[in-house]
């Protein structure tokens, strides 16, 4: 079994990638985990330590401490690769250690051109594929005068943030210093991105590539809530193969074929615009907001596992017909909840798989304006179509109430 050294690998990643062959060295971050898995954290990497060969903490902001641990793992494991497929914030390094060492999966260029919001923007630019108005700022006060290039309302967002953190629908200039107290908070000073508002149903294409072969696992529609925030609030995989569908997924393919992508997955949103289909960002891991899961209620195809067959080398597919997987979240009025009532009769339905709802009274429910911040969440199986999953899904909202002071 060849050694593979993973850089932030979830846990439901670890048997995976032993069934498919690889023994894992696992690199973490205790504060990352903290951020993604609160107080279950340390719980979370233990079983992480049991799963994998064995674990590694360190700091990712600290980049010389990071990349140190990603070469003695190398050393010690002598690993045939280094893979990170997890938080875009910490890949960059990872993929460049990597590199110099001979066993990066993707080339740290390739990585980049896709997680970065603007590199992307200027490669497609360049290339005339996908063509979107945009422009650049260092600091949001330096926005206002490039409004003049464009017809408002427009898309303003960071060019290095994930999840949708900072990213909003702006329709005057008197709304930019909101924006700019909301990436205080998110602690972020990158470049900016002005861009055109692309109108049209939104879809993502999940992909798996195999030794530079794209394959197209399918095609994700997102169900937007409201703006000025870009925060979905569902996914509907097993979007029918139509004649736009299909443009949509190919435009996909074309952007992994510019920036040289070589293997696993690849996570890409897409506008279709009267004008025809429009990237509007890409990244280097799976799809989030657990579509890999509403991917094996819909098609009974595990692609978690299917990256690391794709490591191998080996293709595998789902099959091209199935029912529709589908994830609502939920969105209440905020405050600091008193009551919930519903849930229990909610999760009894024969169609509810999974039913989150992490409050308890005395906890405060948060405005929606990222995707760290929903109220929680239901995976619907068994839905013949797209109808028949969103009309159960309102039922369930239905059932579910709160009071909030």
């Amino acid at each position: 079994m060849p050694n593979l050294v993973m850089v932030m690998p979830y846990k439901a990643y670890l048997g995976k990638a032993r069934a498919e062959g690889f023994r894992i060295t696992a690199i973490w971050d205790a504060a990352e985990a903290t951020r993604l898995f609160g107080a279950d954290a340390p719980a979370y990497l233990k079983e992480v330590e049991s799963l994998a060969e064995s674990l590694w903490l360190v700091d990712f902001t600290d980049r010389a401490a990071y990349a140190e641990a990603i070469r003695a793992a190398v050393r010690e494991t002598g690993a045939r690769h280094v893979w990170h497929v997890g938080s875009e914030e910490s890949m960059q390094l990872a993929y460049e250690v990597a590199d110099k060492l001979g066993a990066a999966v993707n080339s740290p260029h390739s990585v980049f051109l896709l997680n970065d919001k603007l590199a992307m923007r200027t490669l497609l630019r360049d290339k005339g594929i996908s063509t979107v108005r945009f422009a650049t700022a260092d600091r949001w006060q330096d926005v206002e005068p490039l409004l003049a290039g464009f017809t408002l309302p427009v898309v303003v967002k960071p060019a290095a943030l994930s999840a949708s953190r900072g990213t909003r629908l702006l329709t005057d200039p008197a709304e930019l210093p909101a924006w700019g107290d909301e990436l205080a908070a998110l602690a972020y000073s990158g470049p900016l991105l002005v861009e055109e508002y692309l109108r049209g149903p939104e879809f993502s294409v999940e992909t798996m590539t195999v030794r530079g072969e794209h394959h197209v696992i399918g095609v994700t529609r997102k169900l937007l809530g409201p703006l000025p925030h870009f925060v979905e609030r569902g996914h509907l995989f097993g979007e029918p193969e139509t004649a736009e569908t299909r443009e949509v997924a190919a435009l996909a393919v074309e952007l992994l074929d510019a920036v040289g992508y070589q293997c696993g997955p690849a996570h890409t949103e897409v506008i279709l615009t009267a004008d025809g289909p429009r990237i509007v960002e890409s990244q280097a891991r799976l799809g989030g907001d657990k579509i890999p899961d509403i991917i094996r209620h819909a098609r009974g195809f595990d692609v978690k596992r299917a990256m690391f067959a794709a490591l191998a080398g080996r293709t595998s597919l789902p099959e091209p017909d199935g029912s529709v997987g589908h994830i609502a979240y939920f969105s209440f009025p905020t405050g600091v909840l008193r009551k919930v009532t519903g849930l229990e009769q909610a999760r009894a339905l024969d169609y509810v798989d999974t039913l989150s709802f992490p409050f308890a009274p005395g906890d405060v429910l948060p405005e929606t304006v990222s995707s760290k911040t929903r109220h929680g969440f239901v995976i619907l199986t068994g839905s013949e179509d797209a109808g028949q999953a969103q009309a159960r899904a309102d039922h369930v909202r239905s059932l579910i109430e709160v009071e909030v002071r």
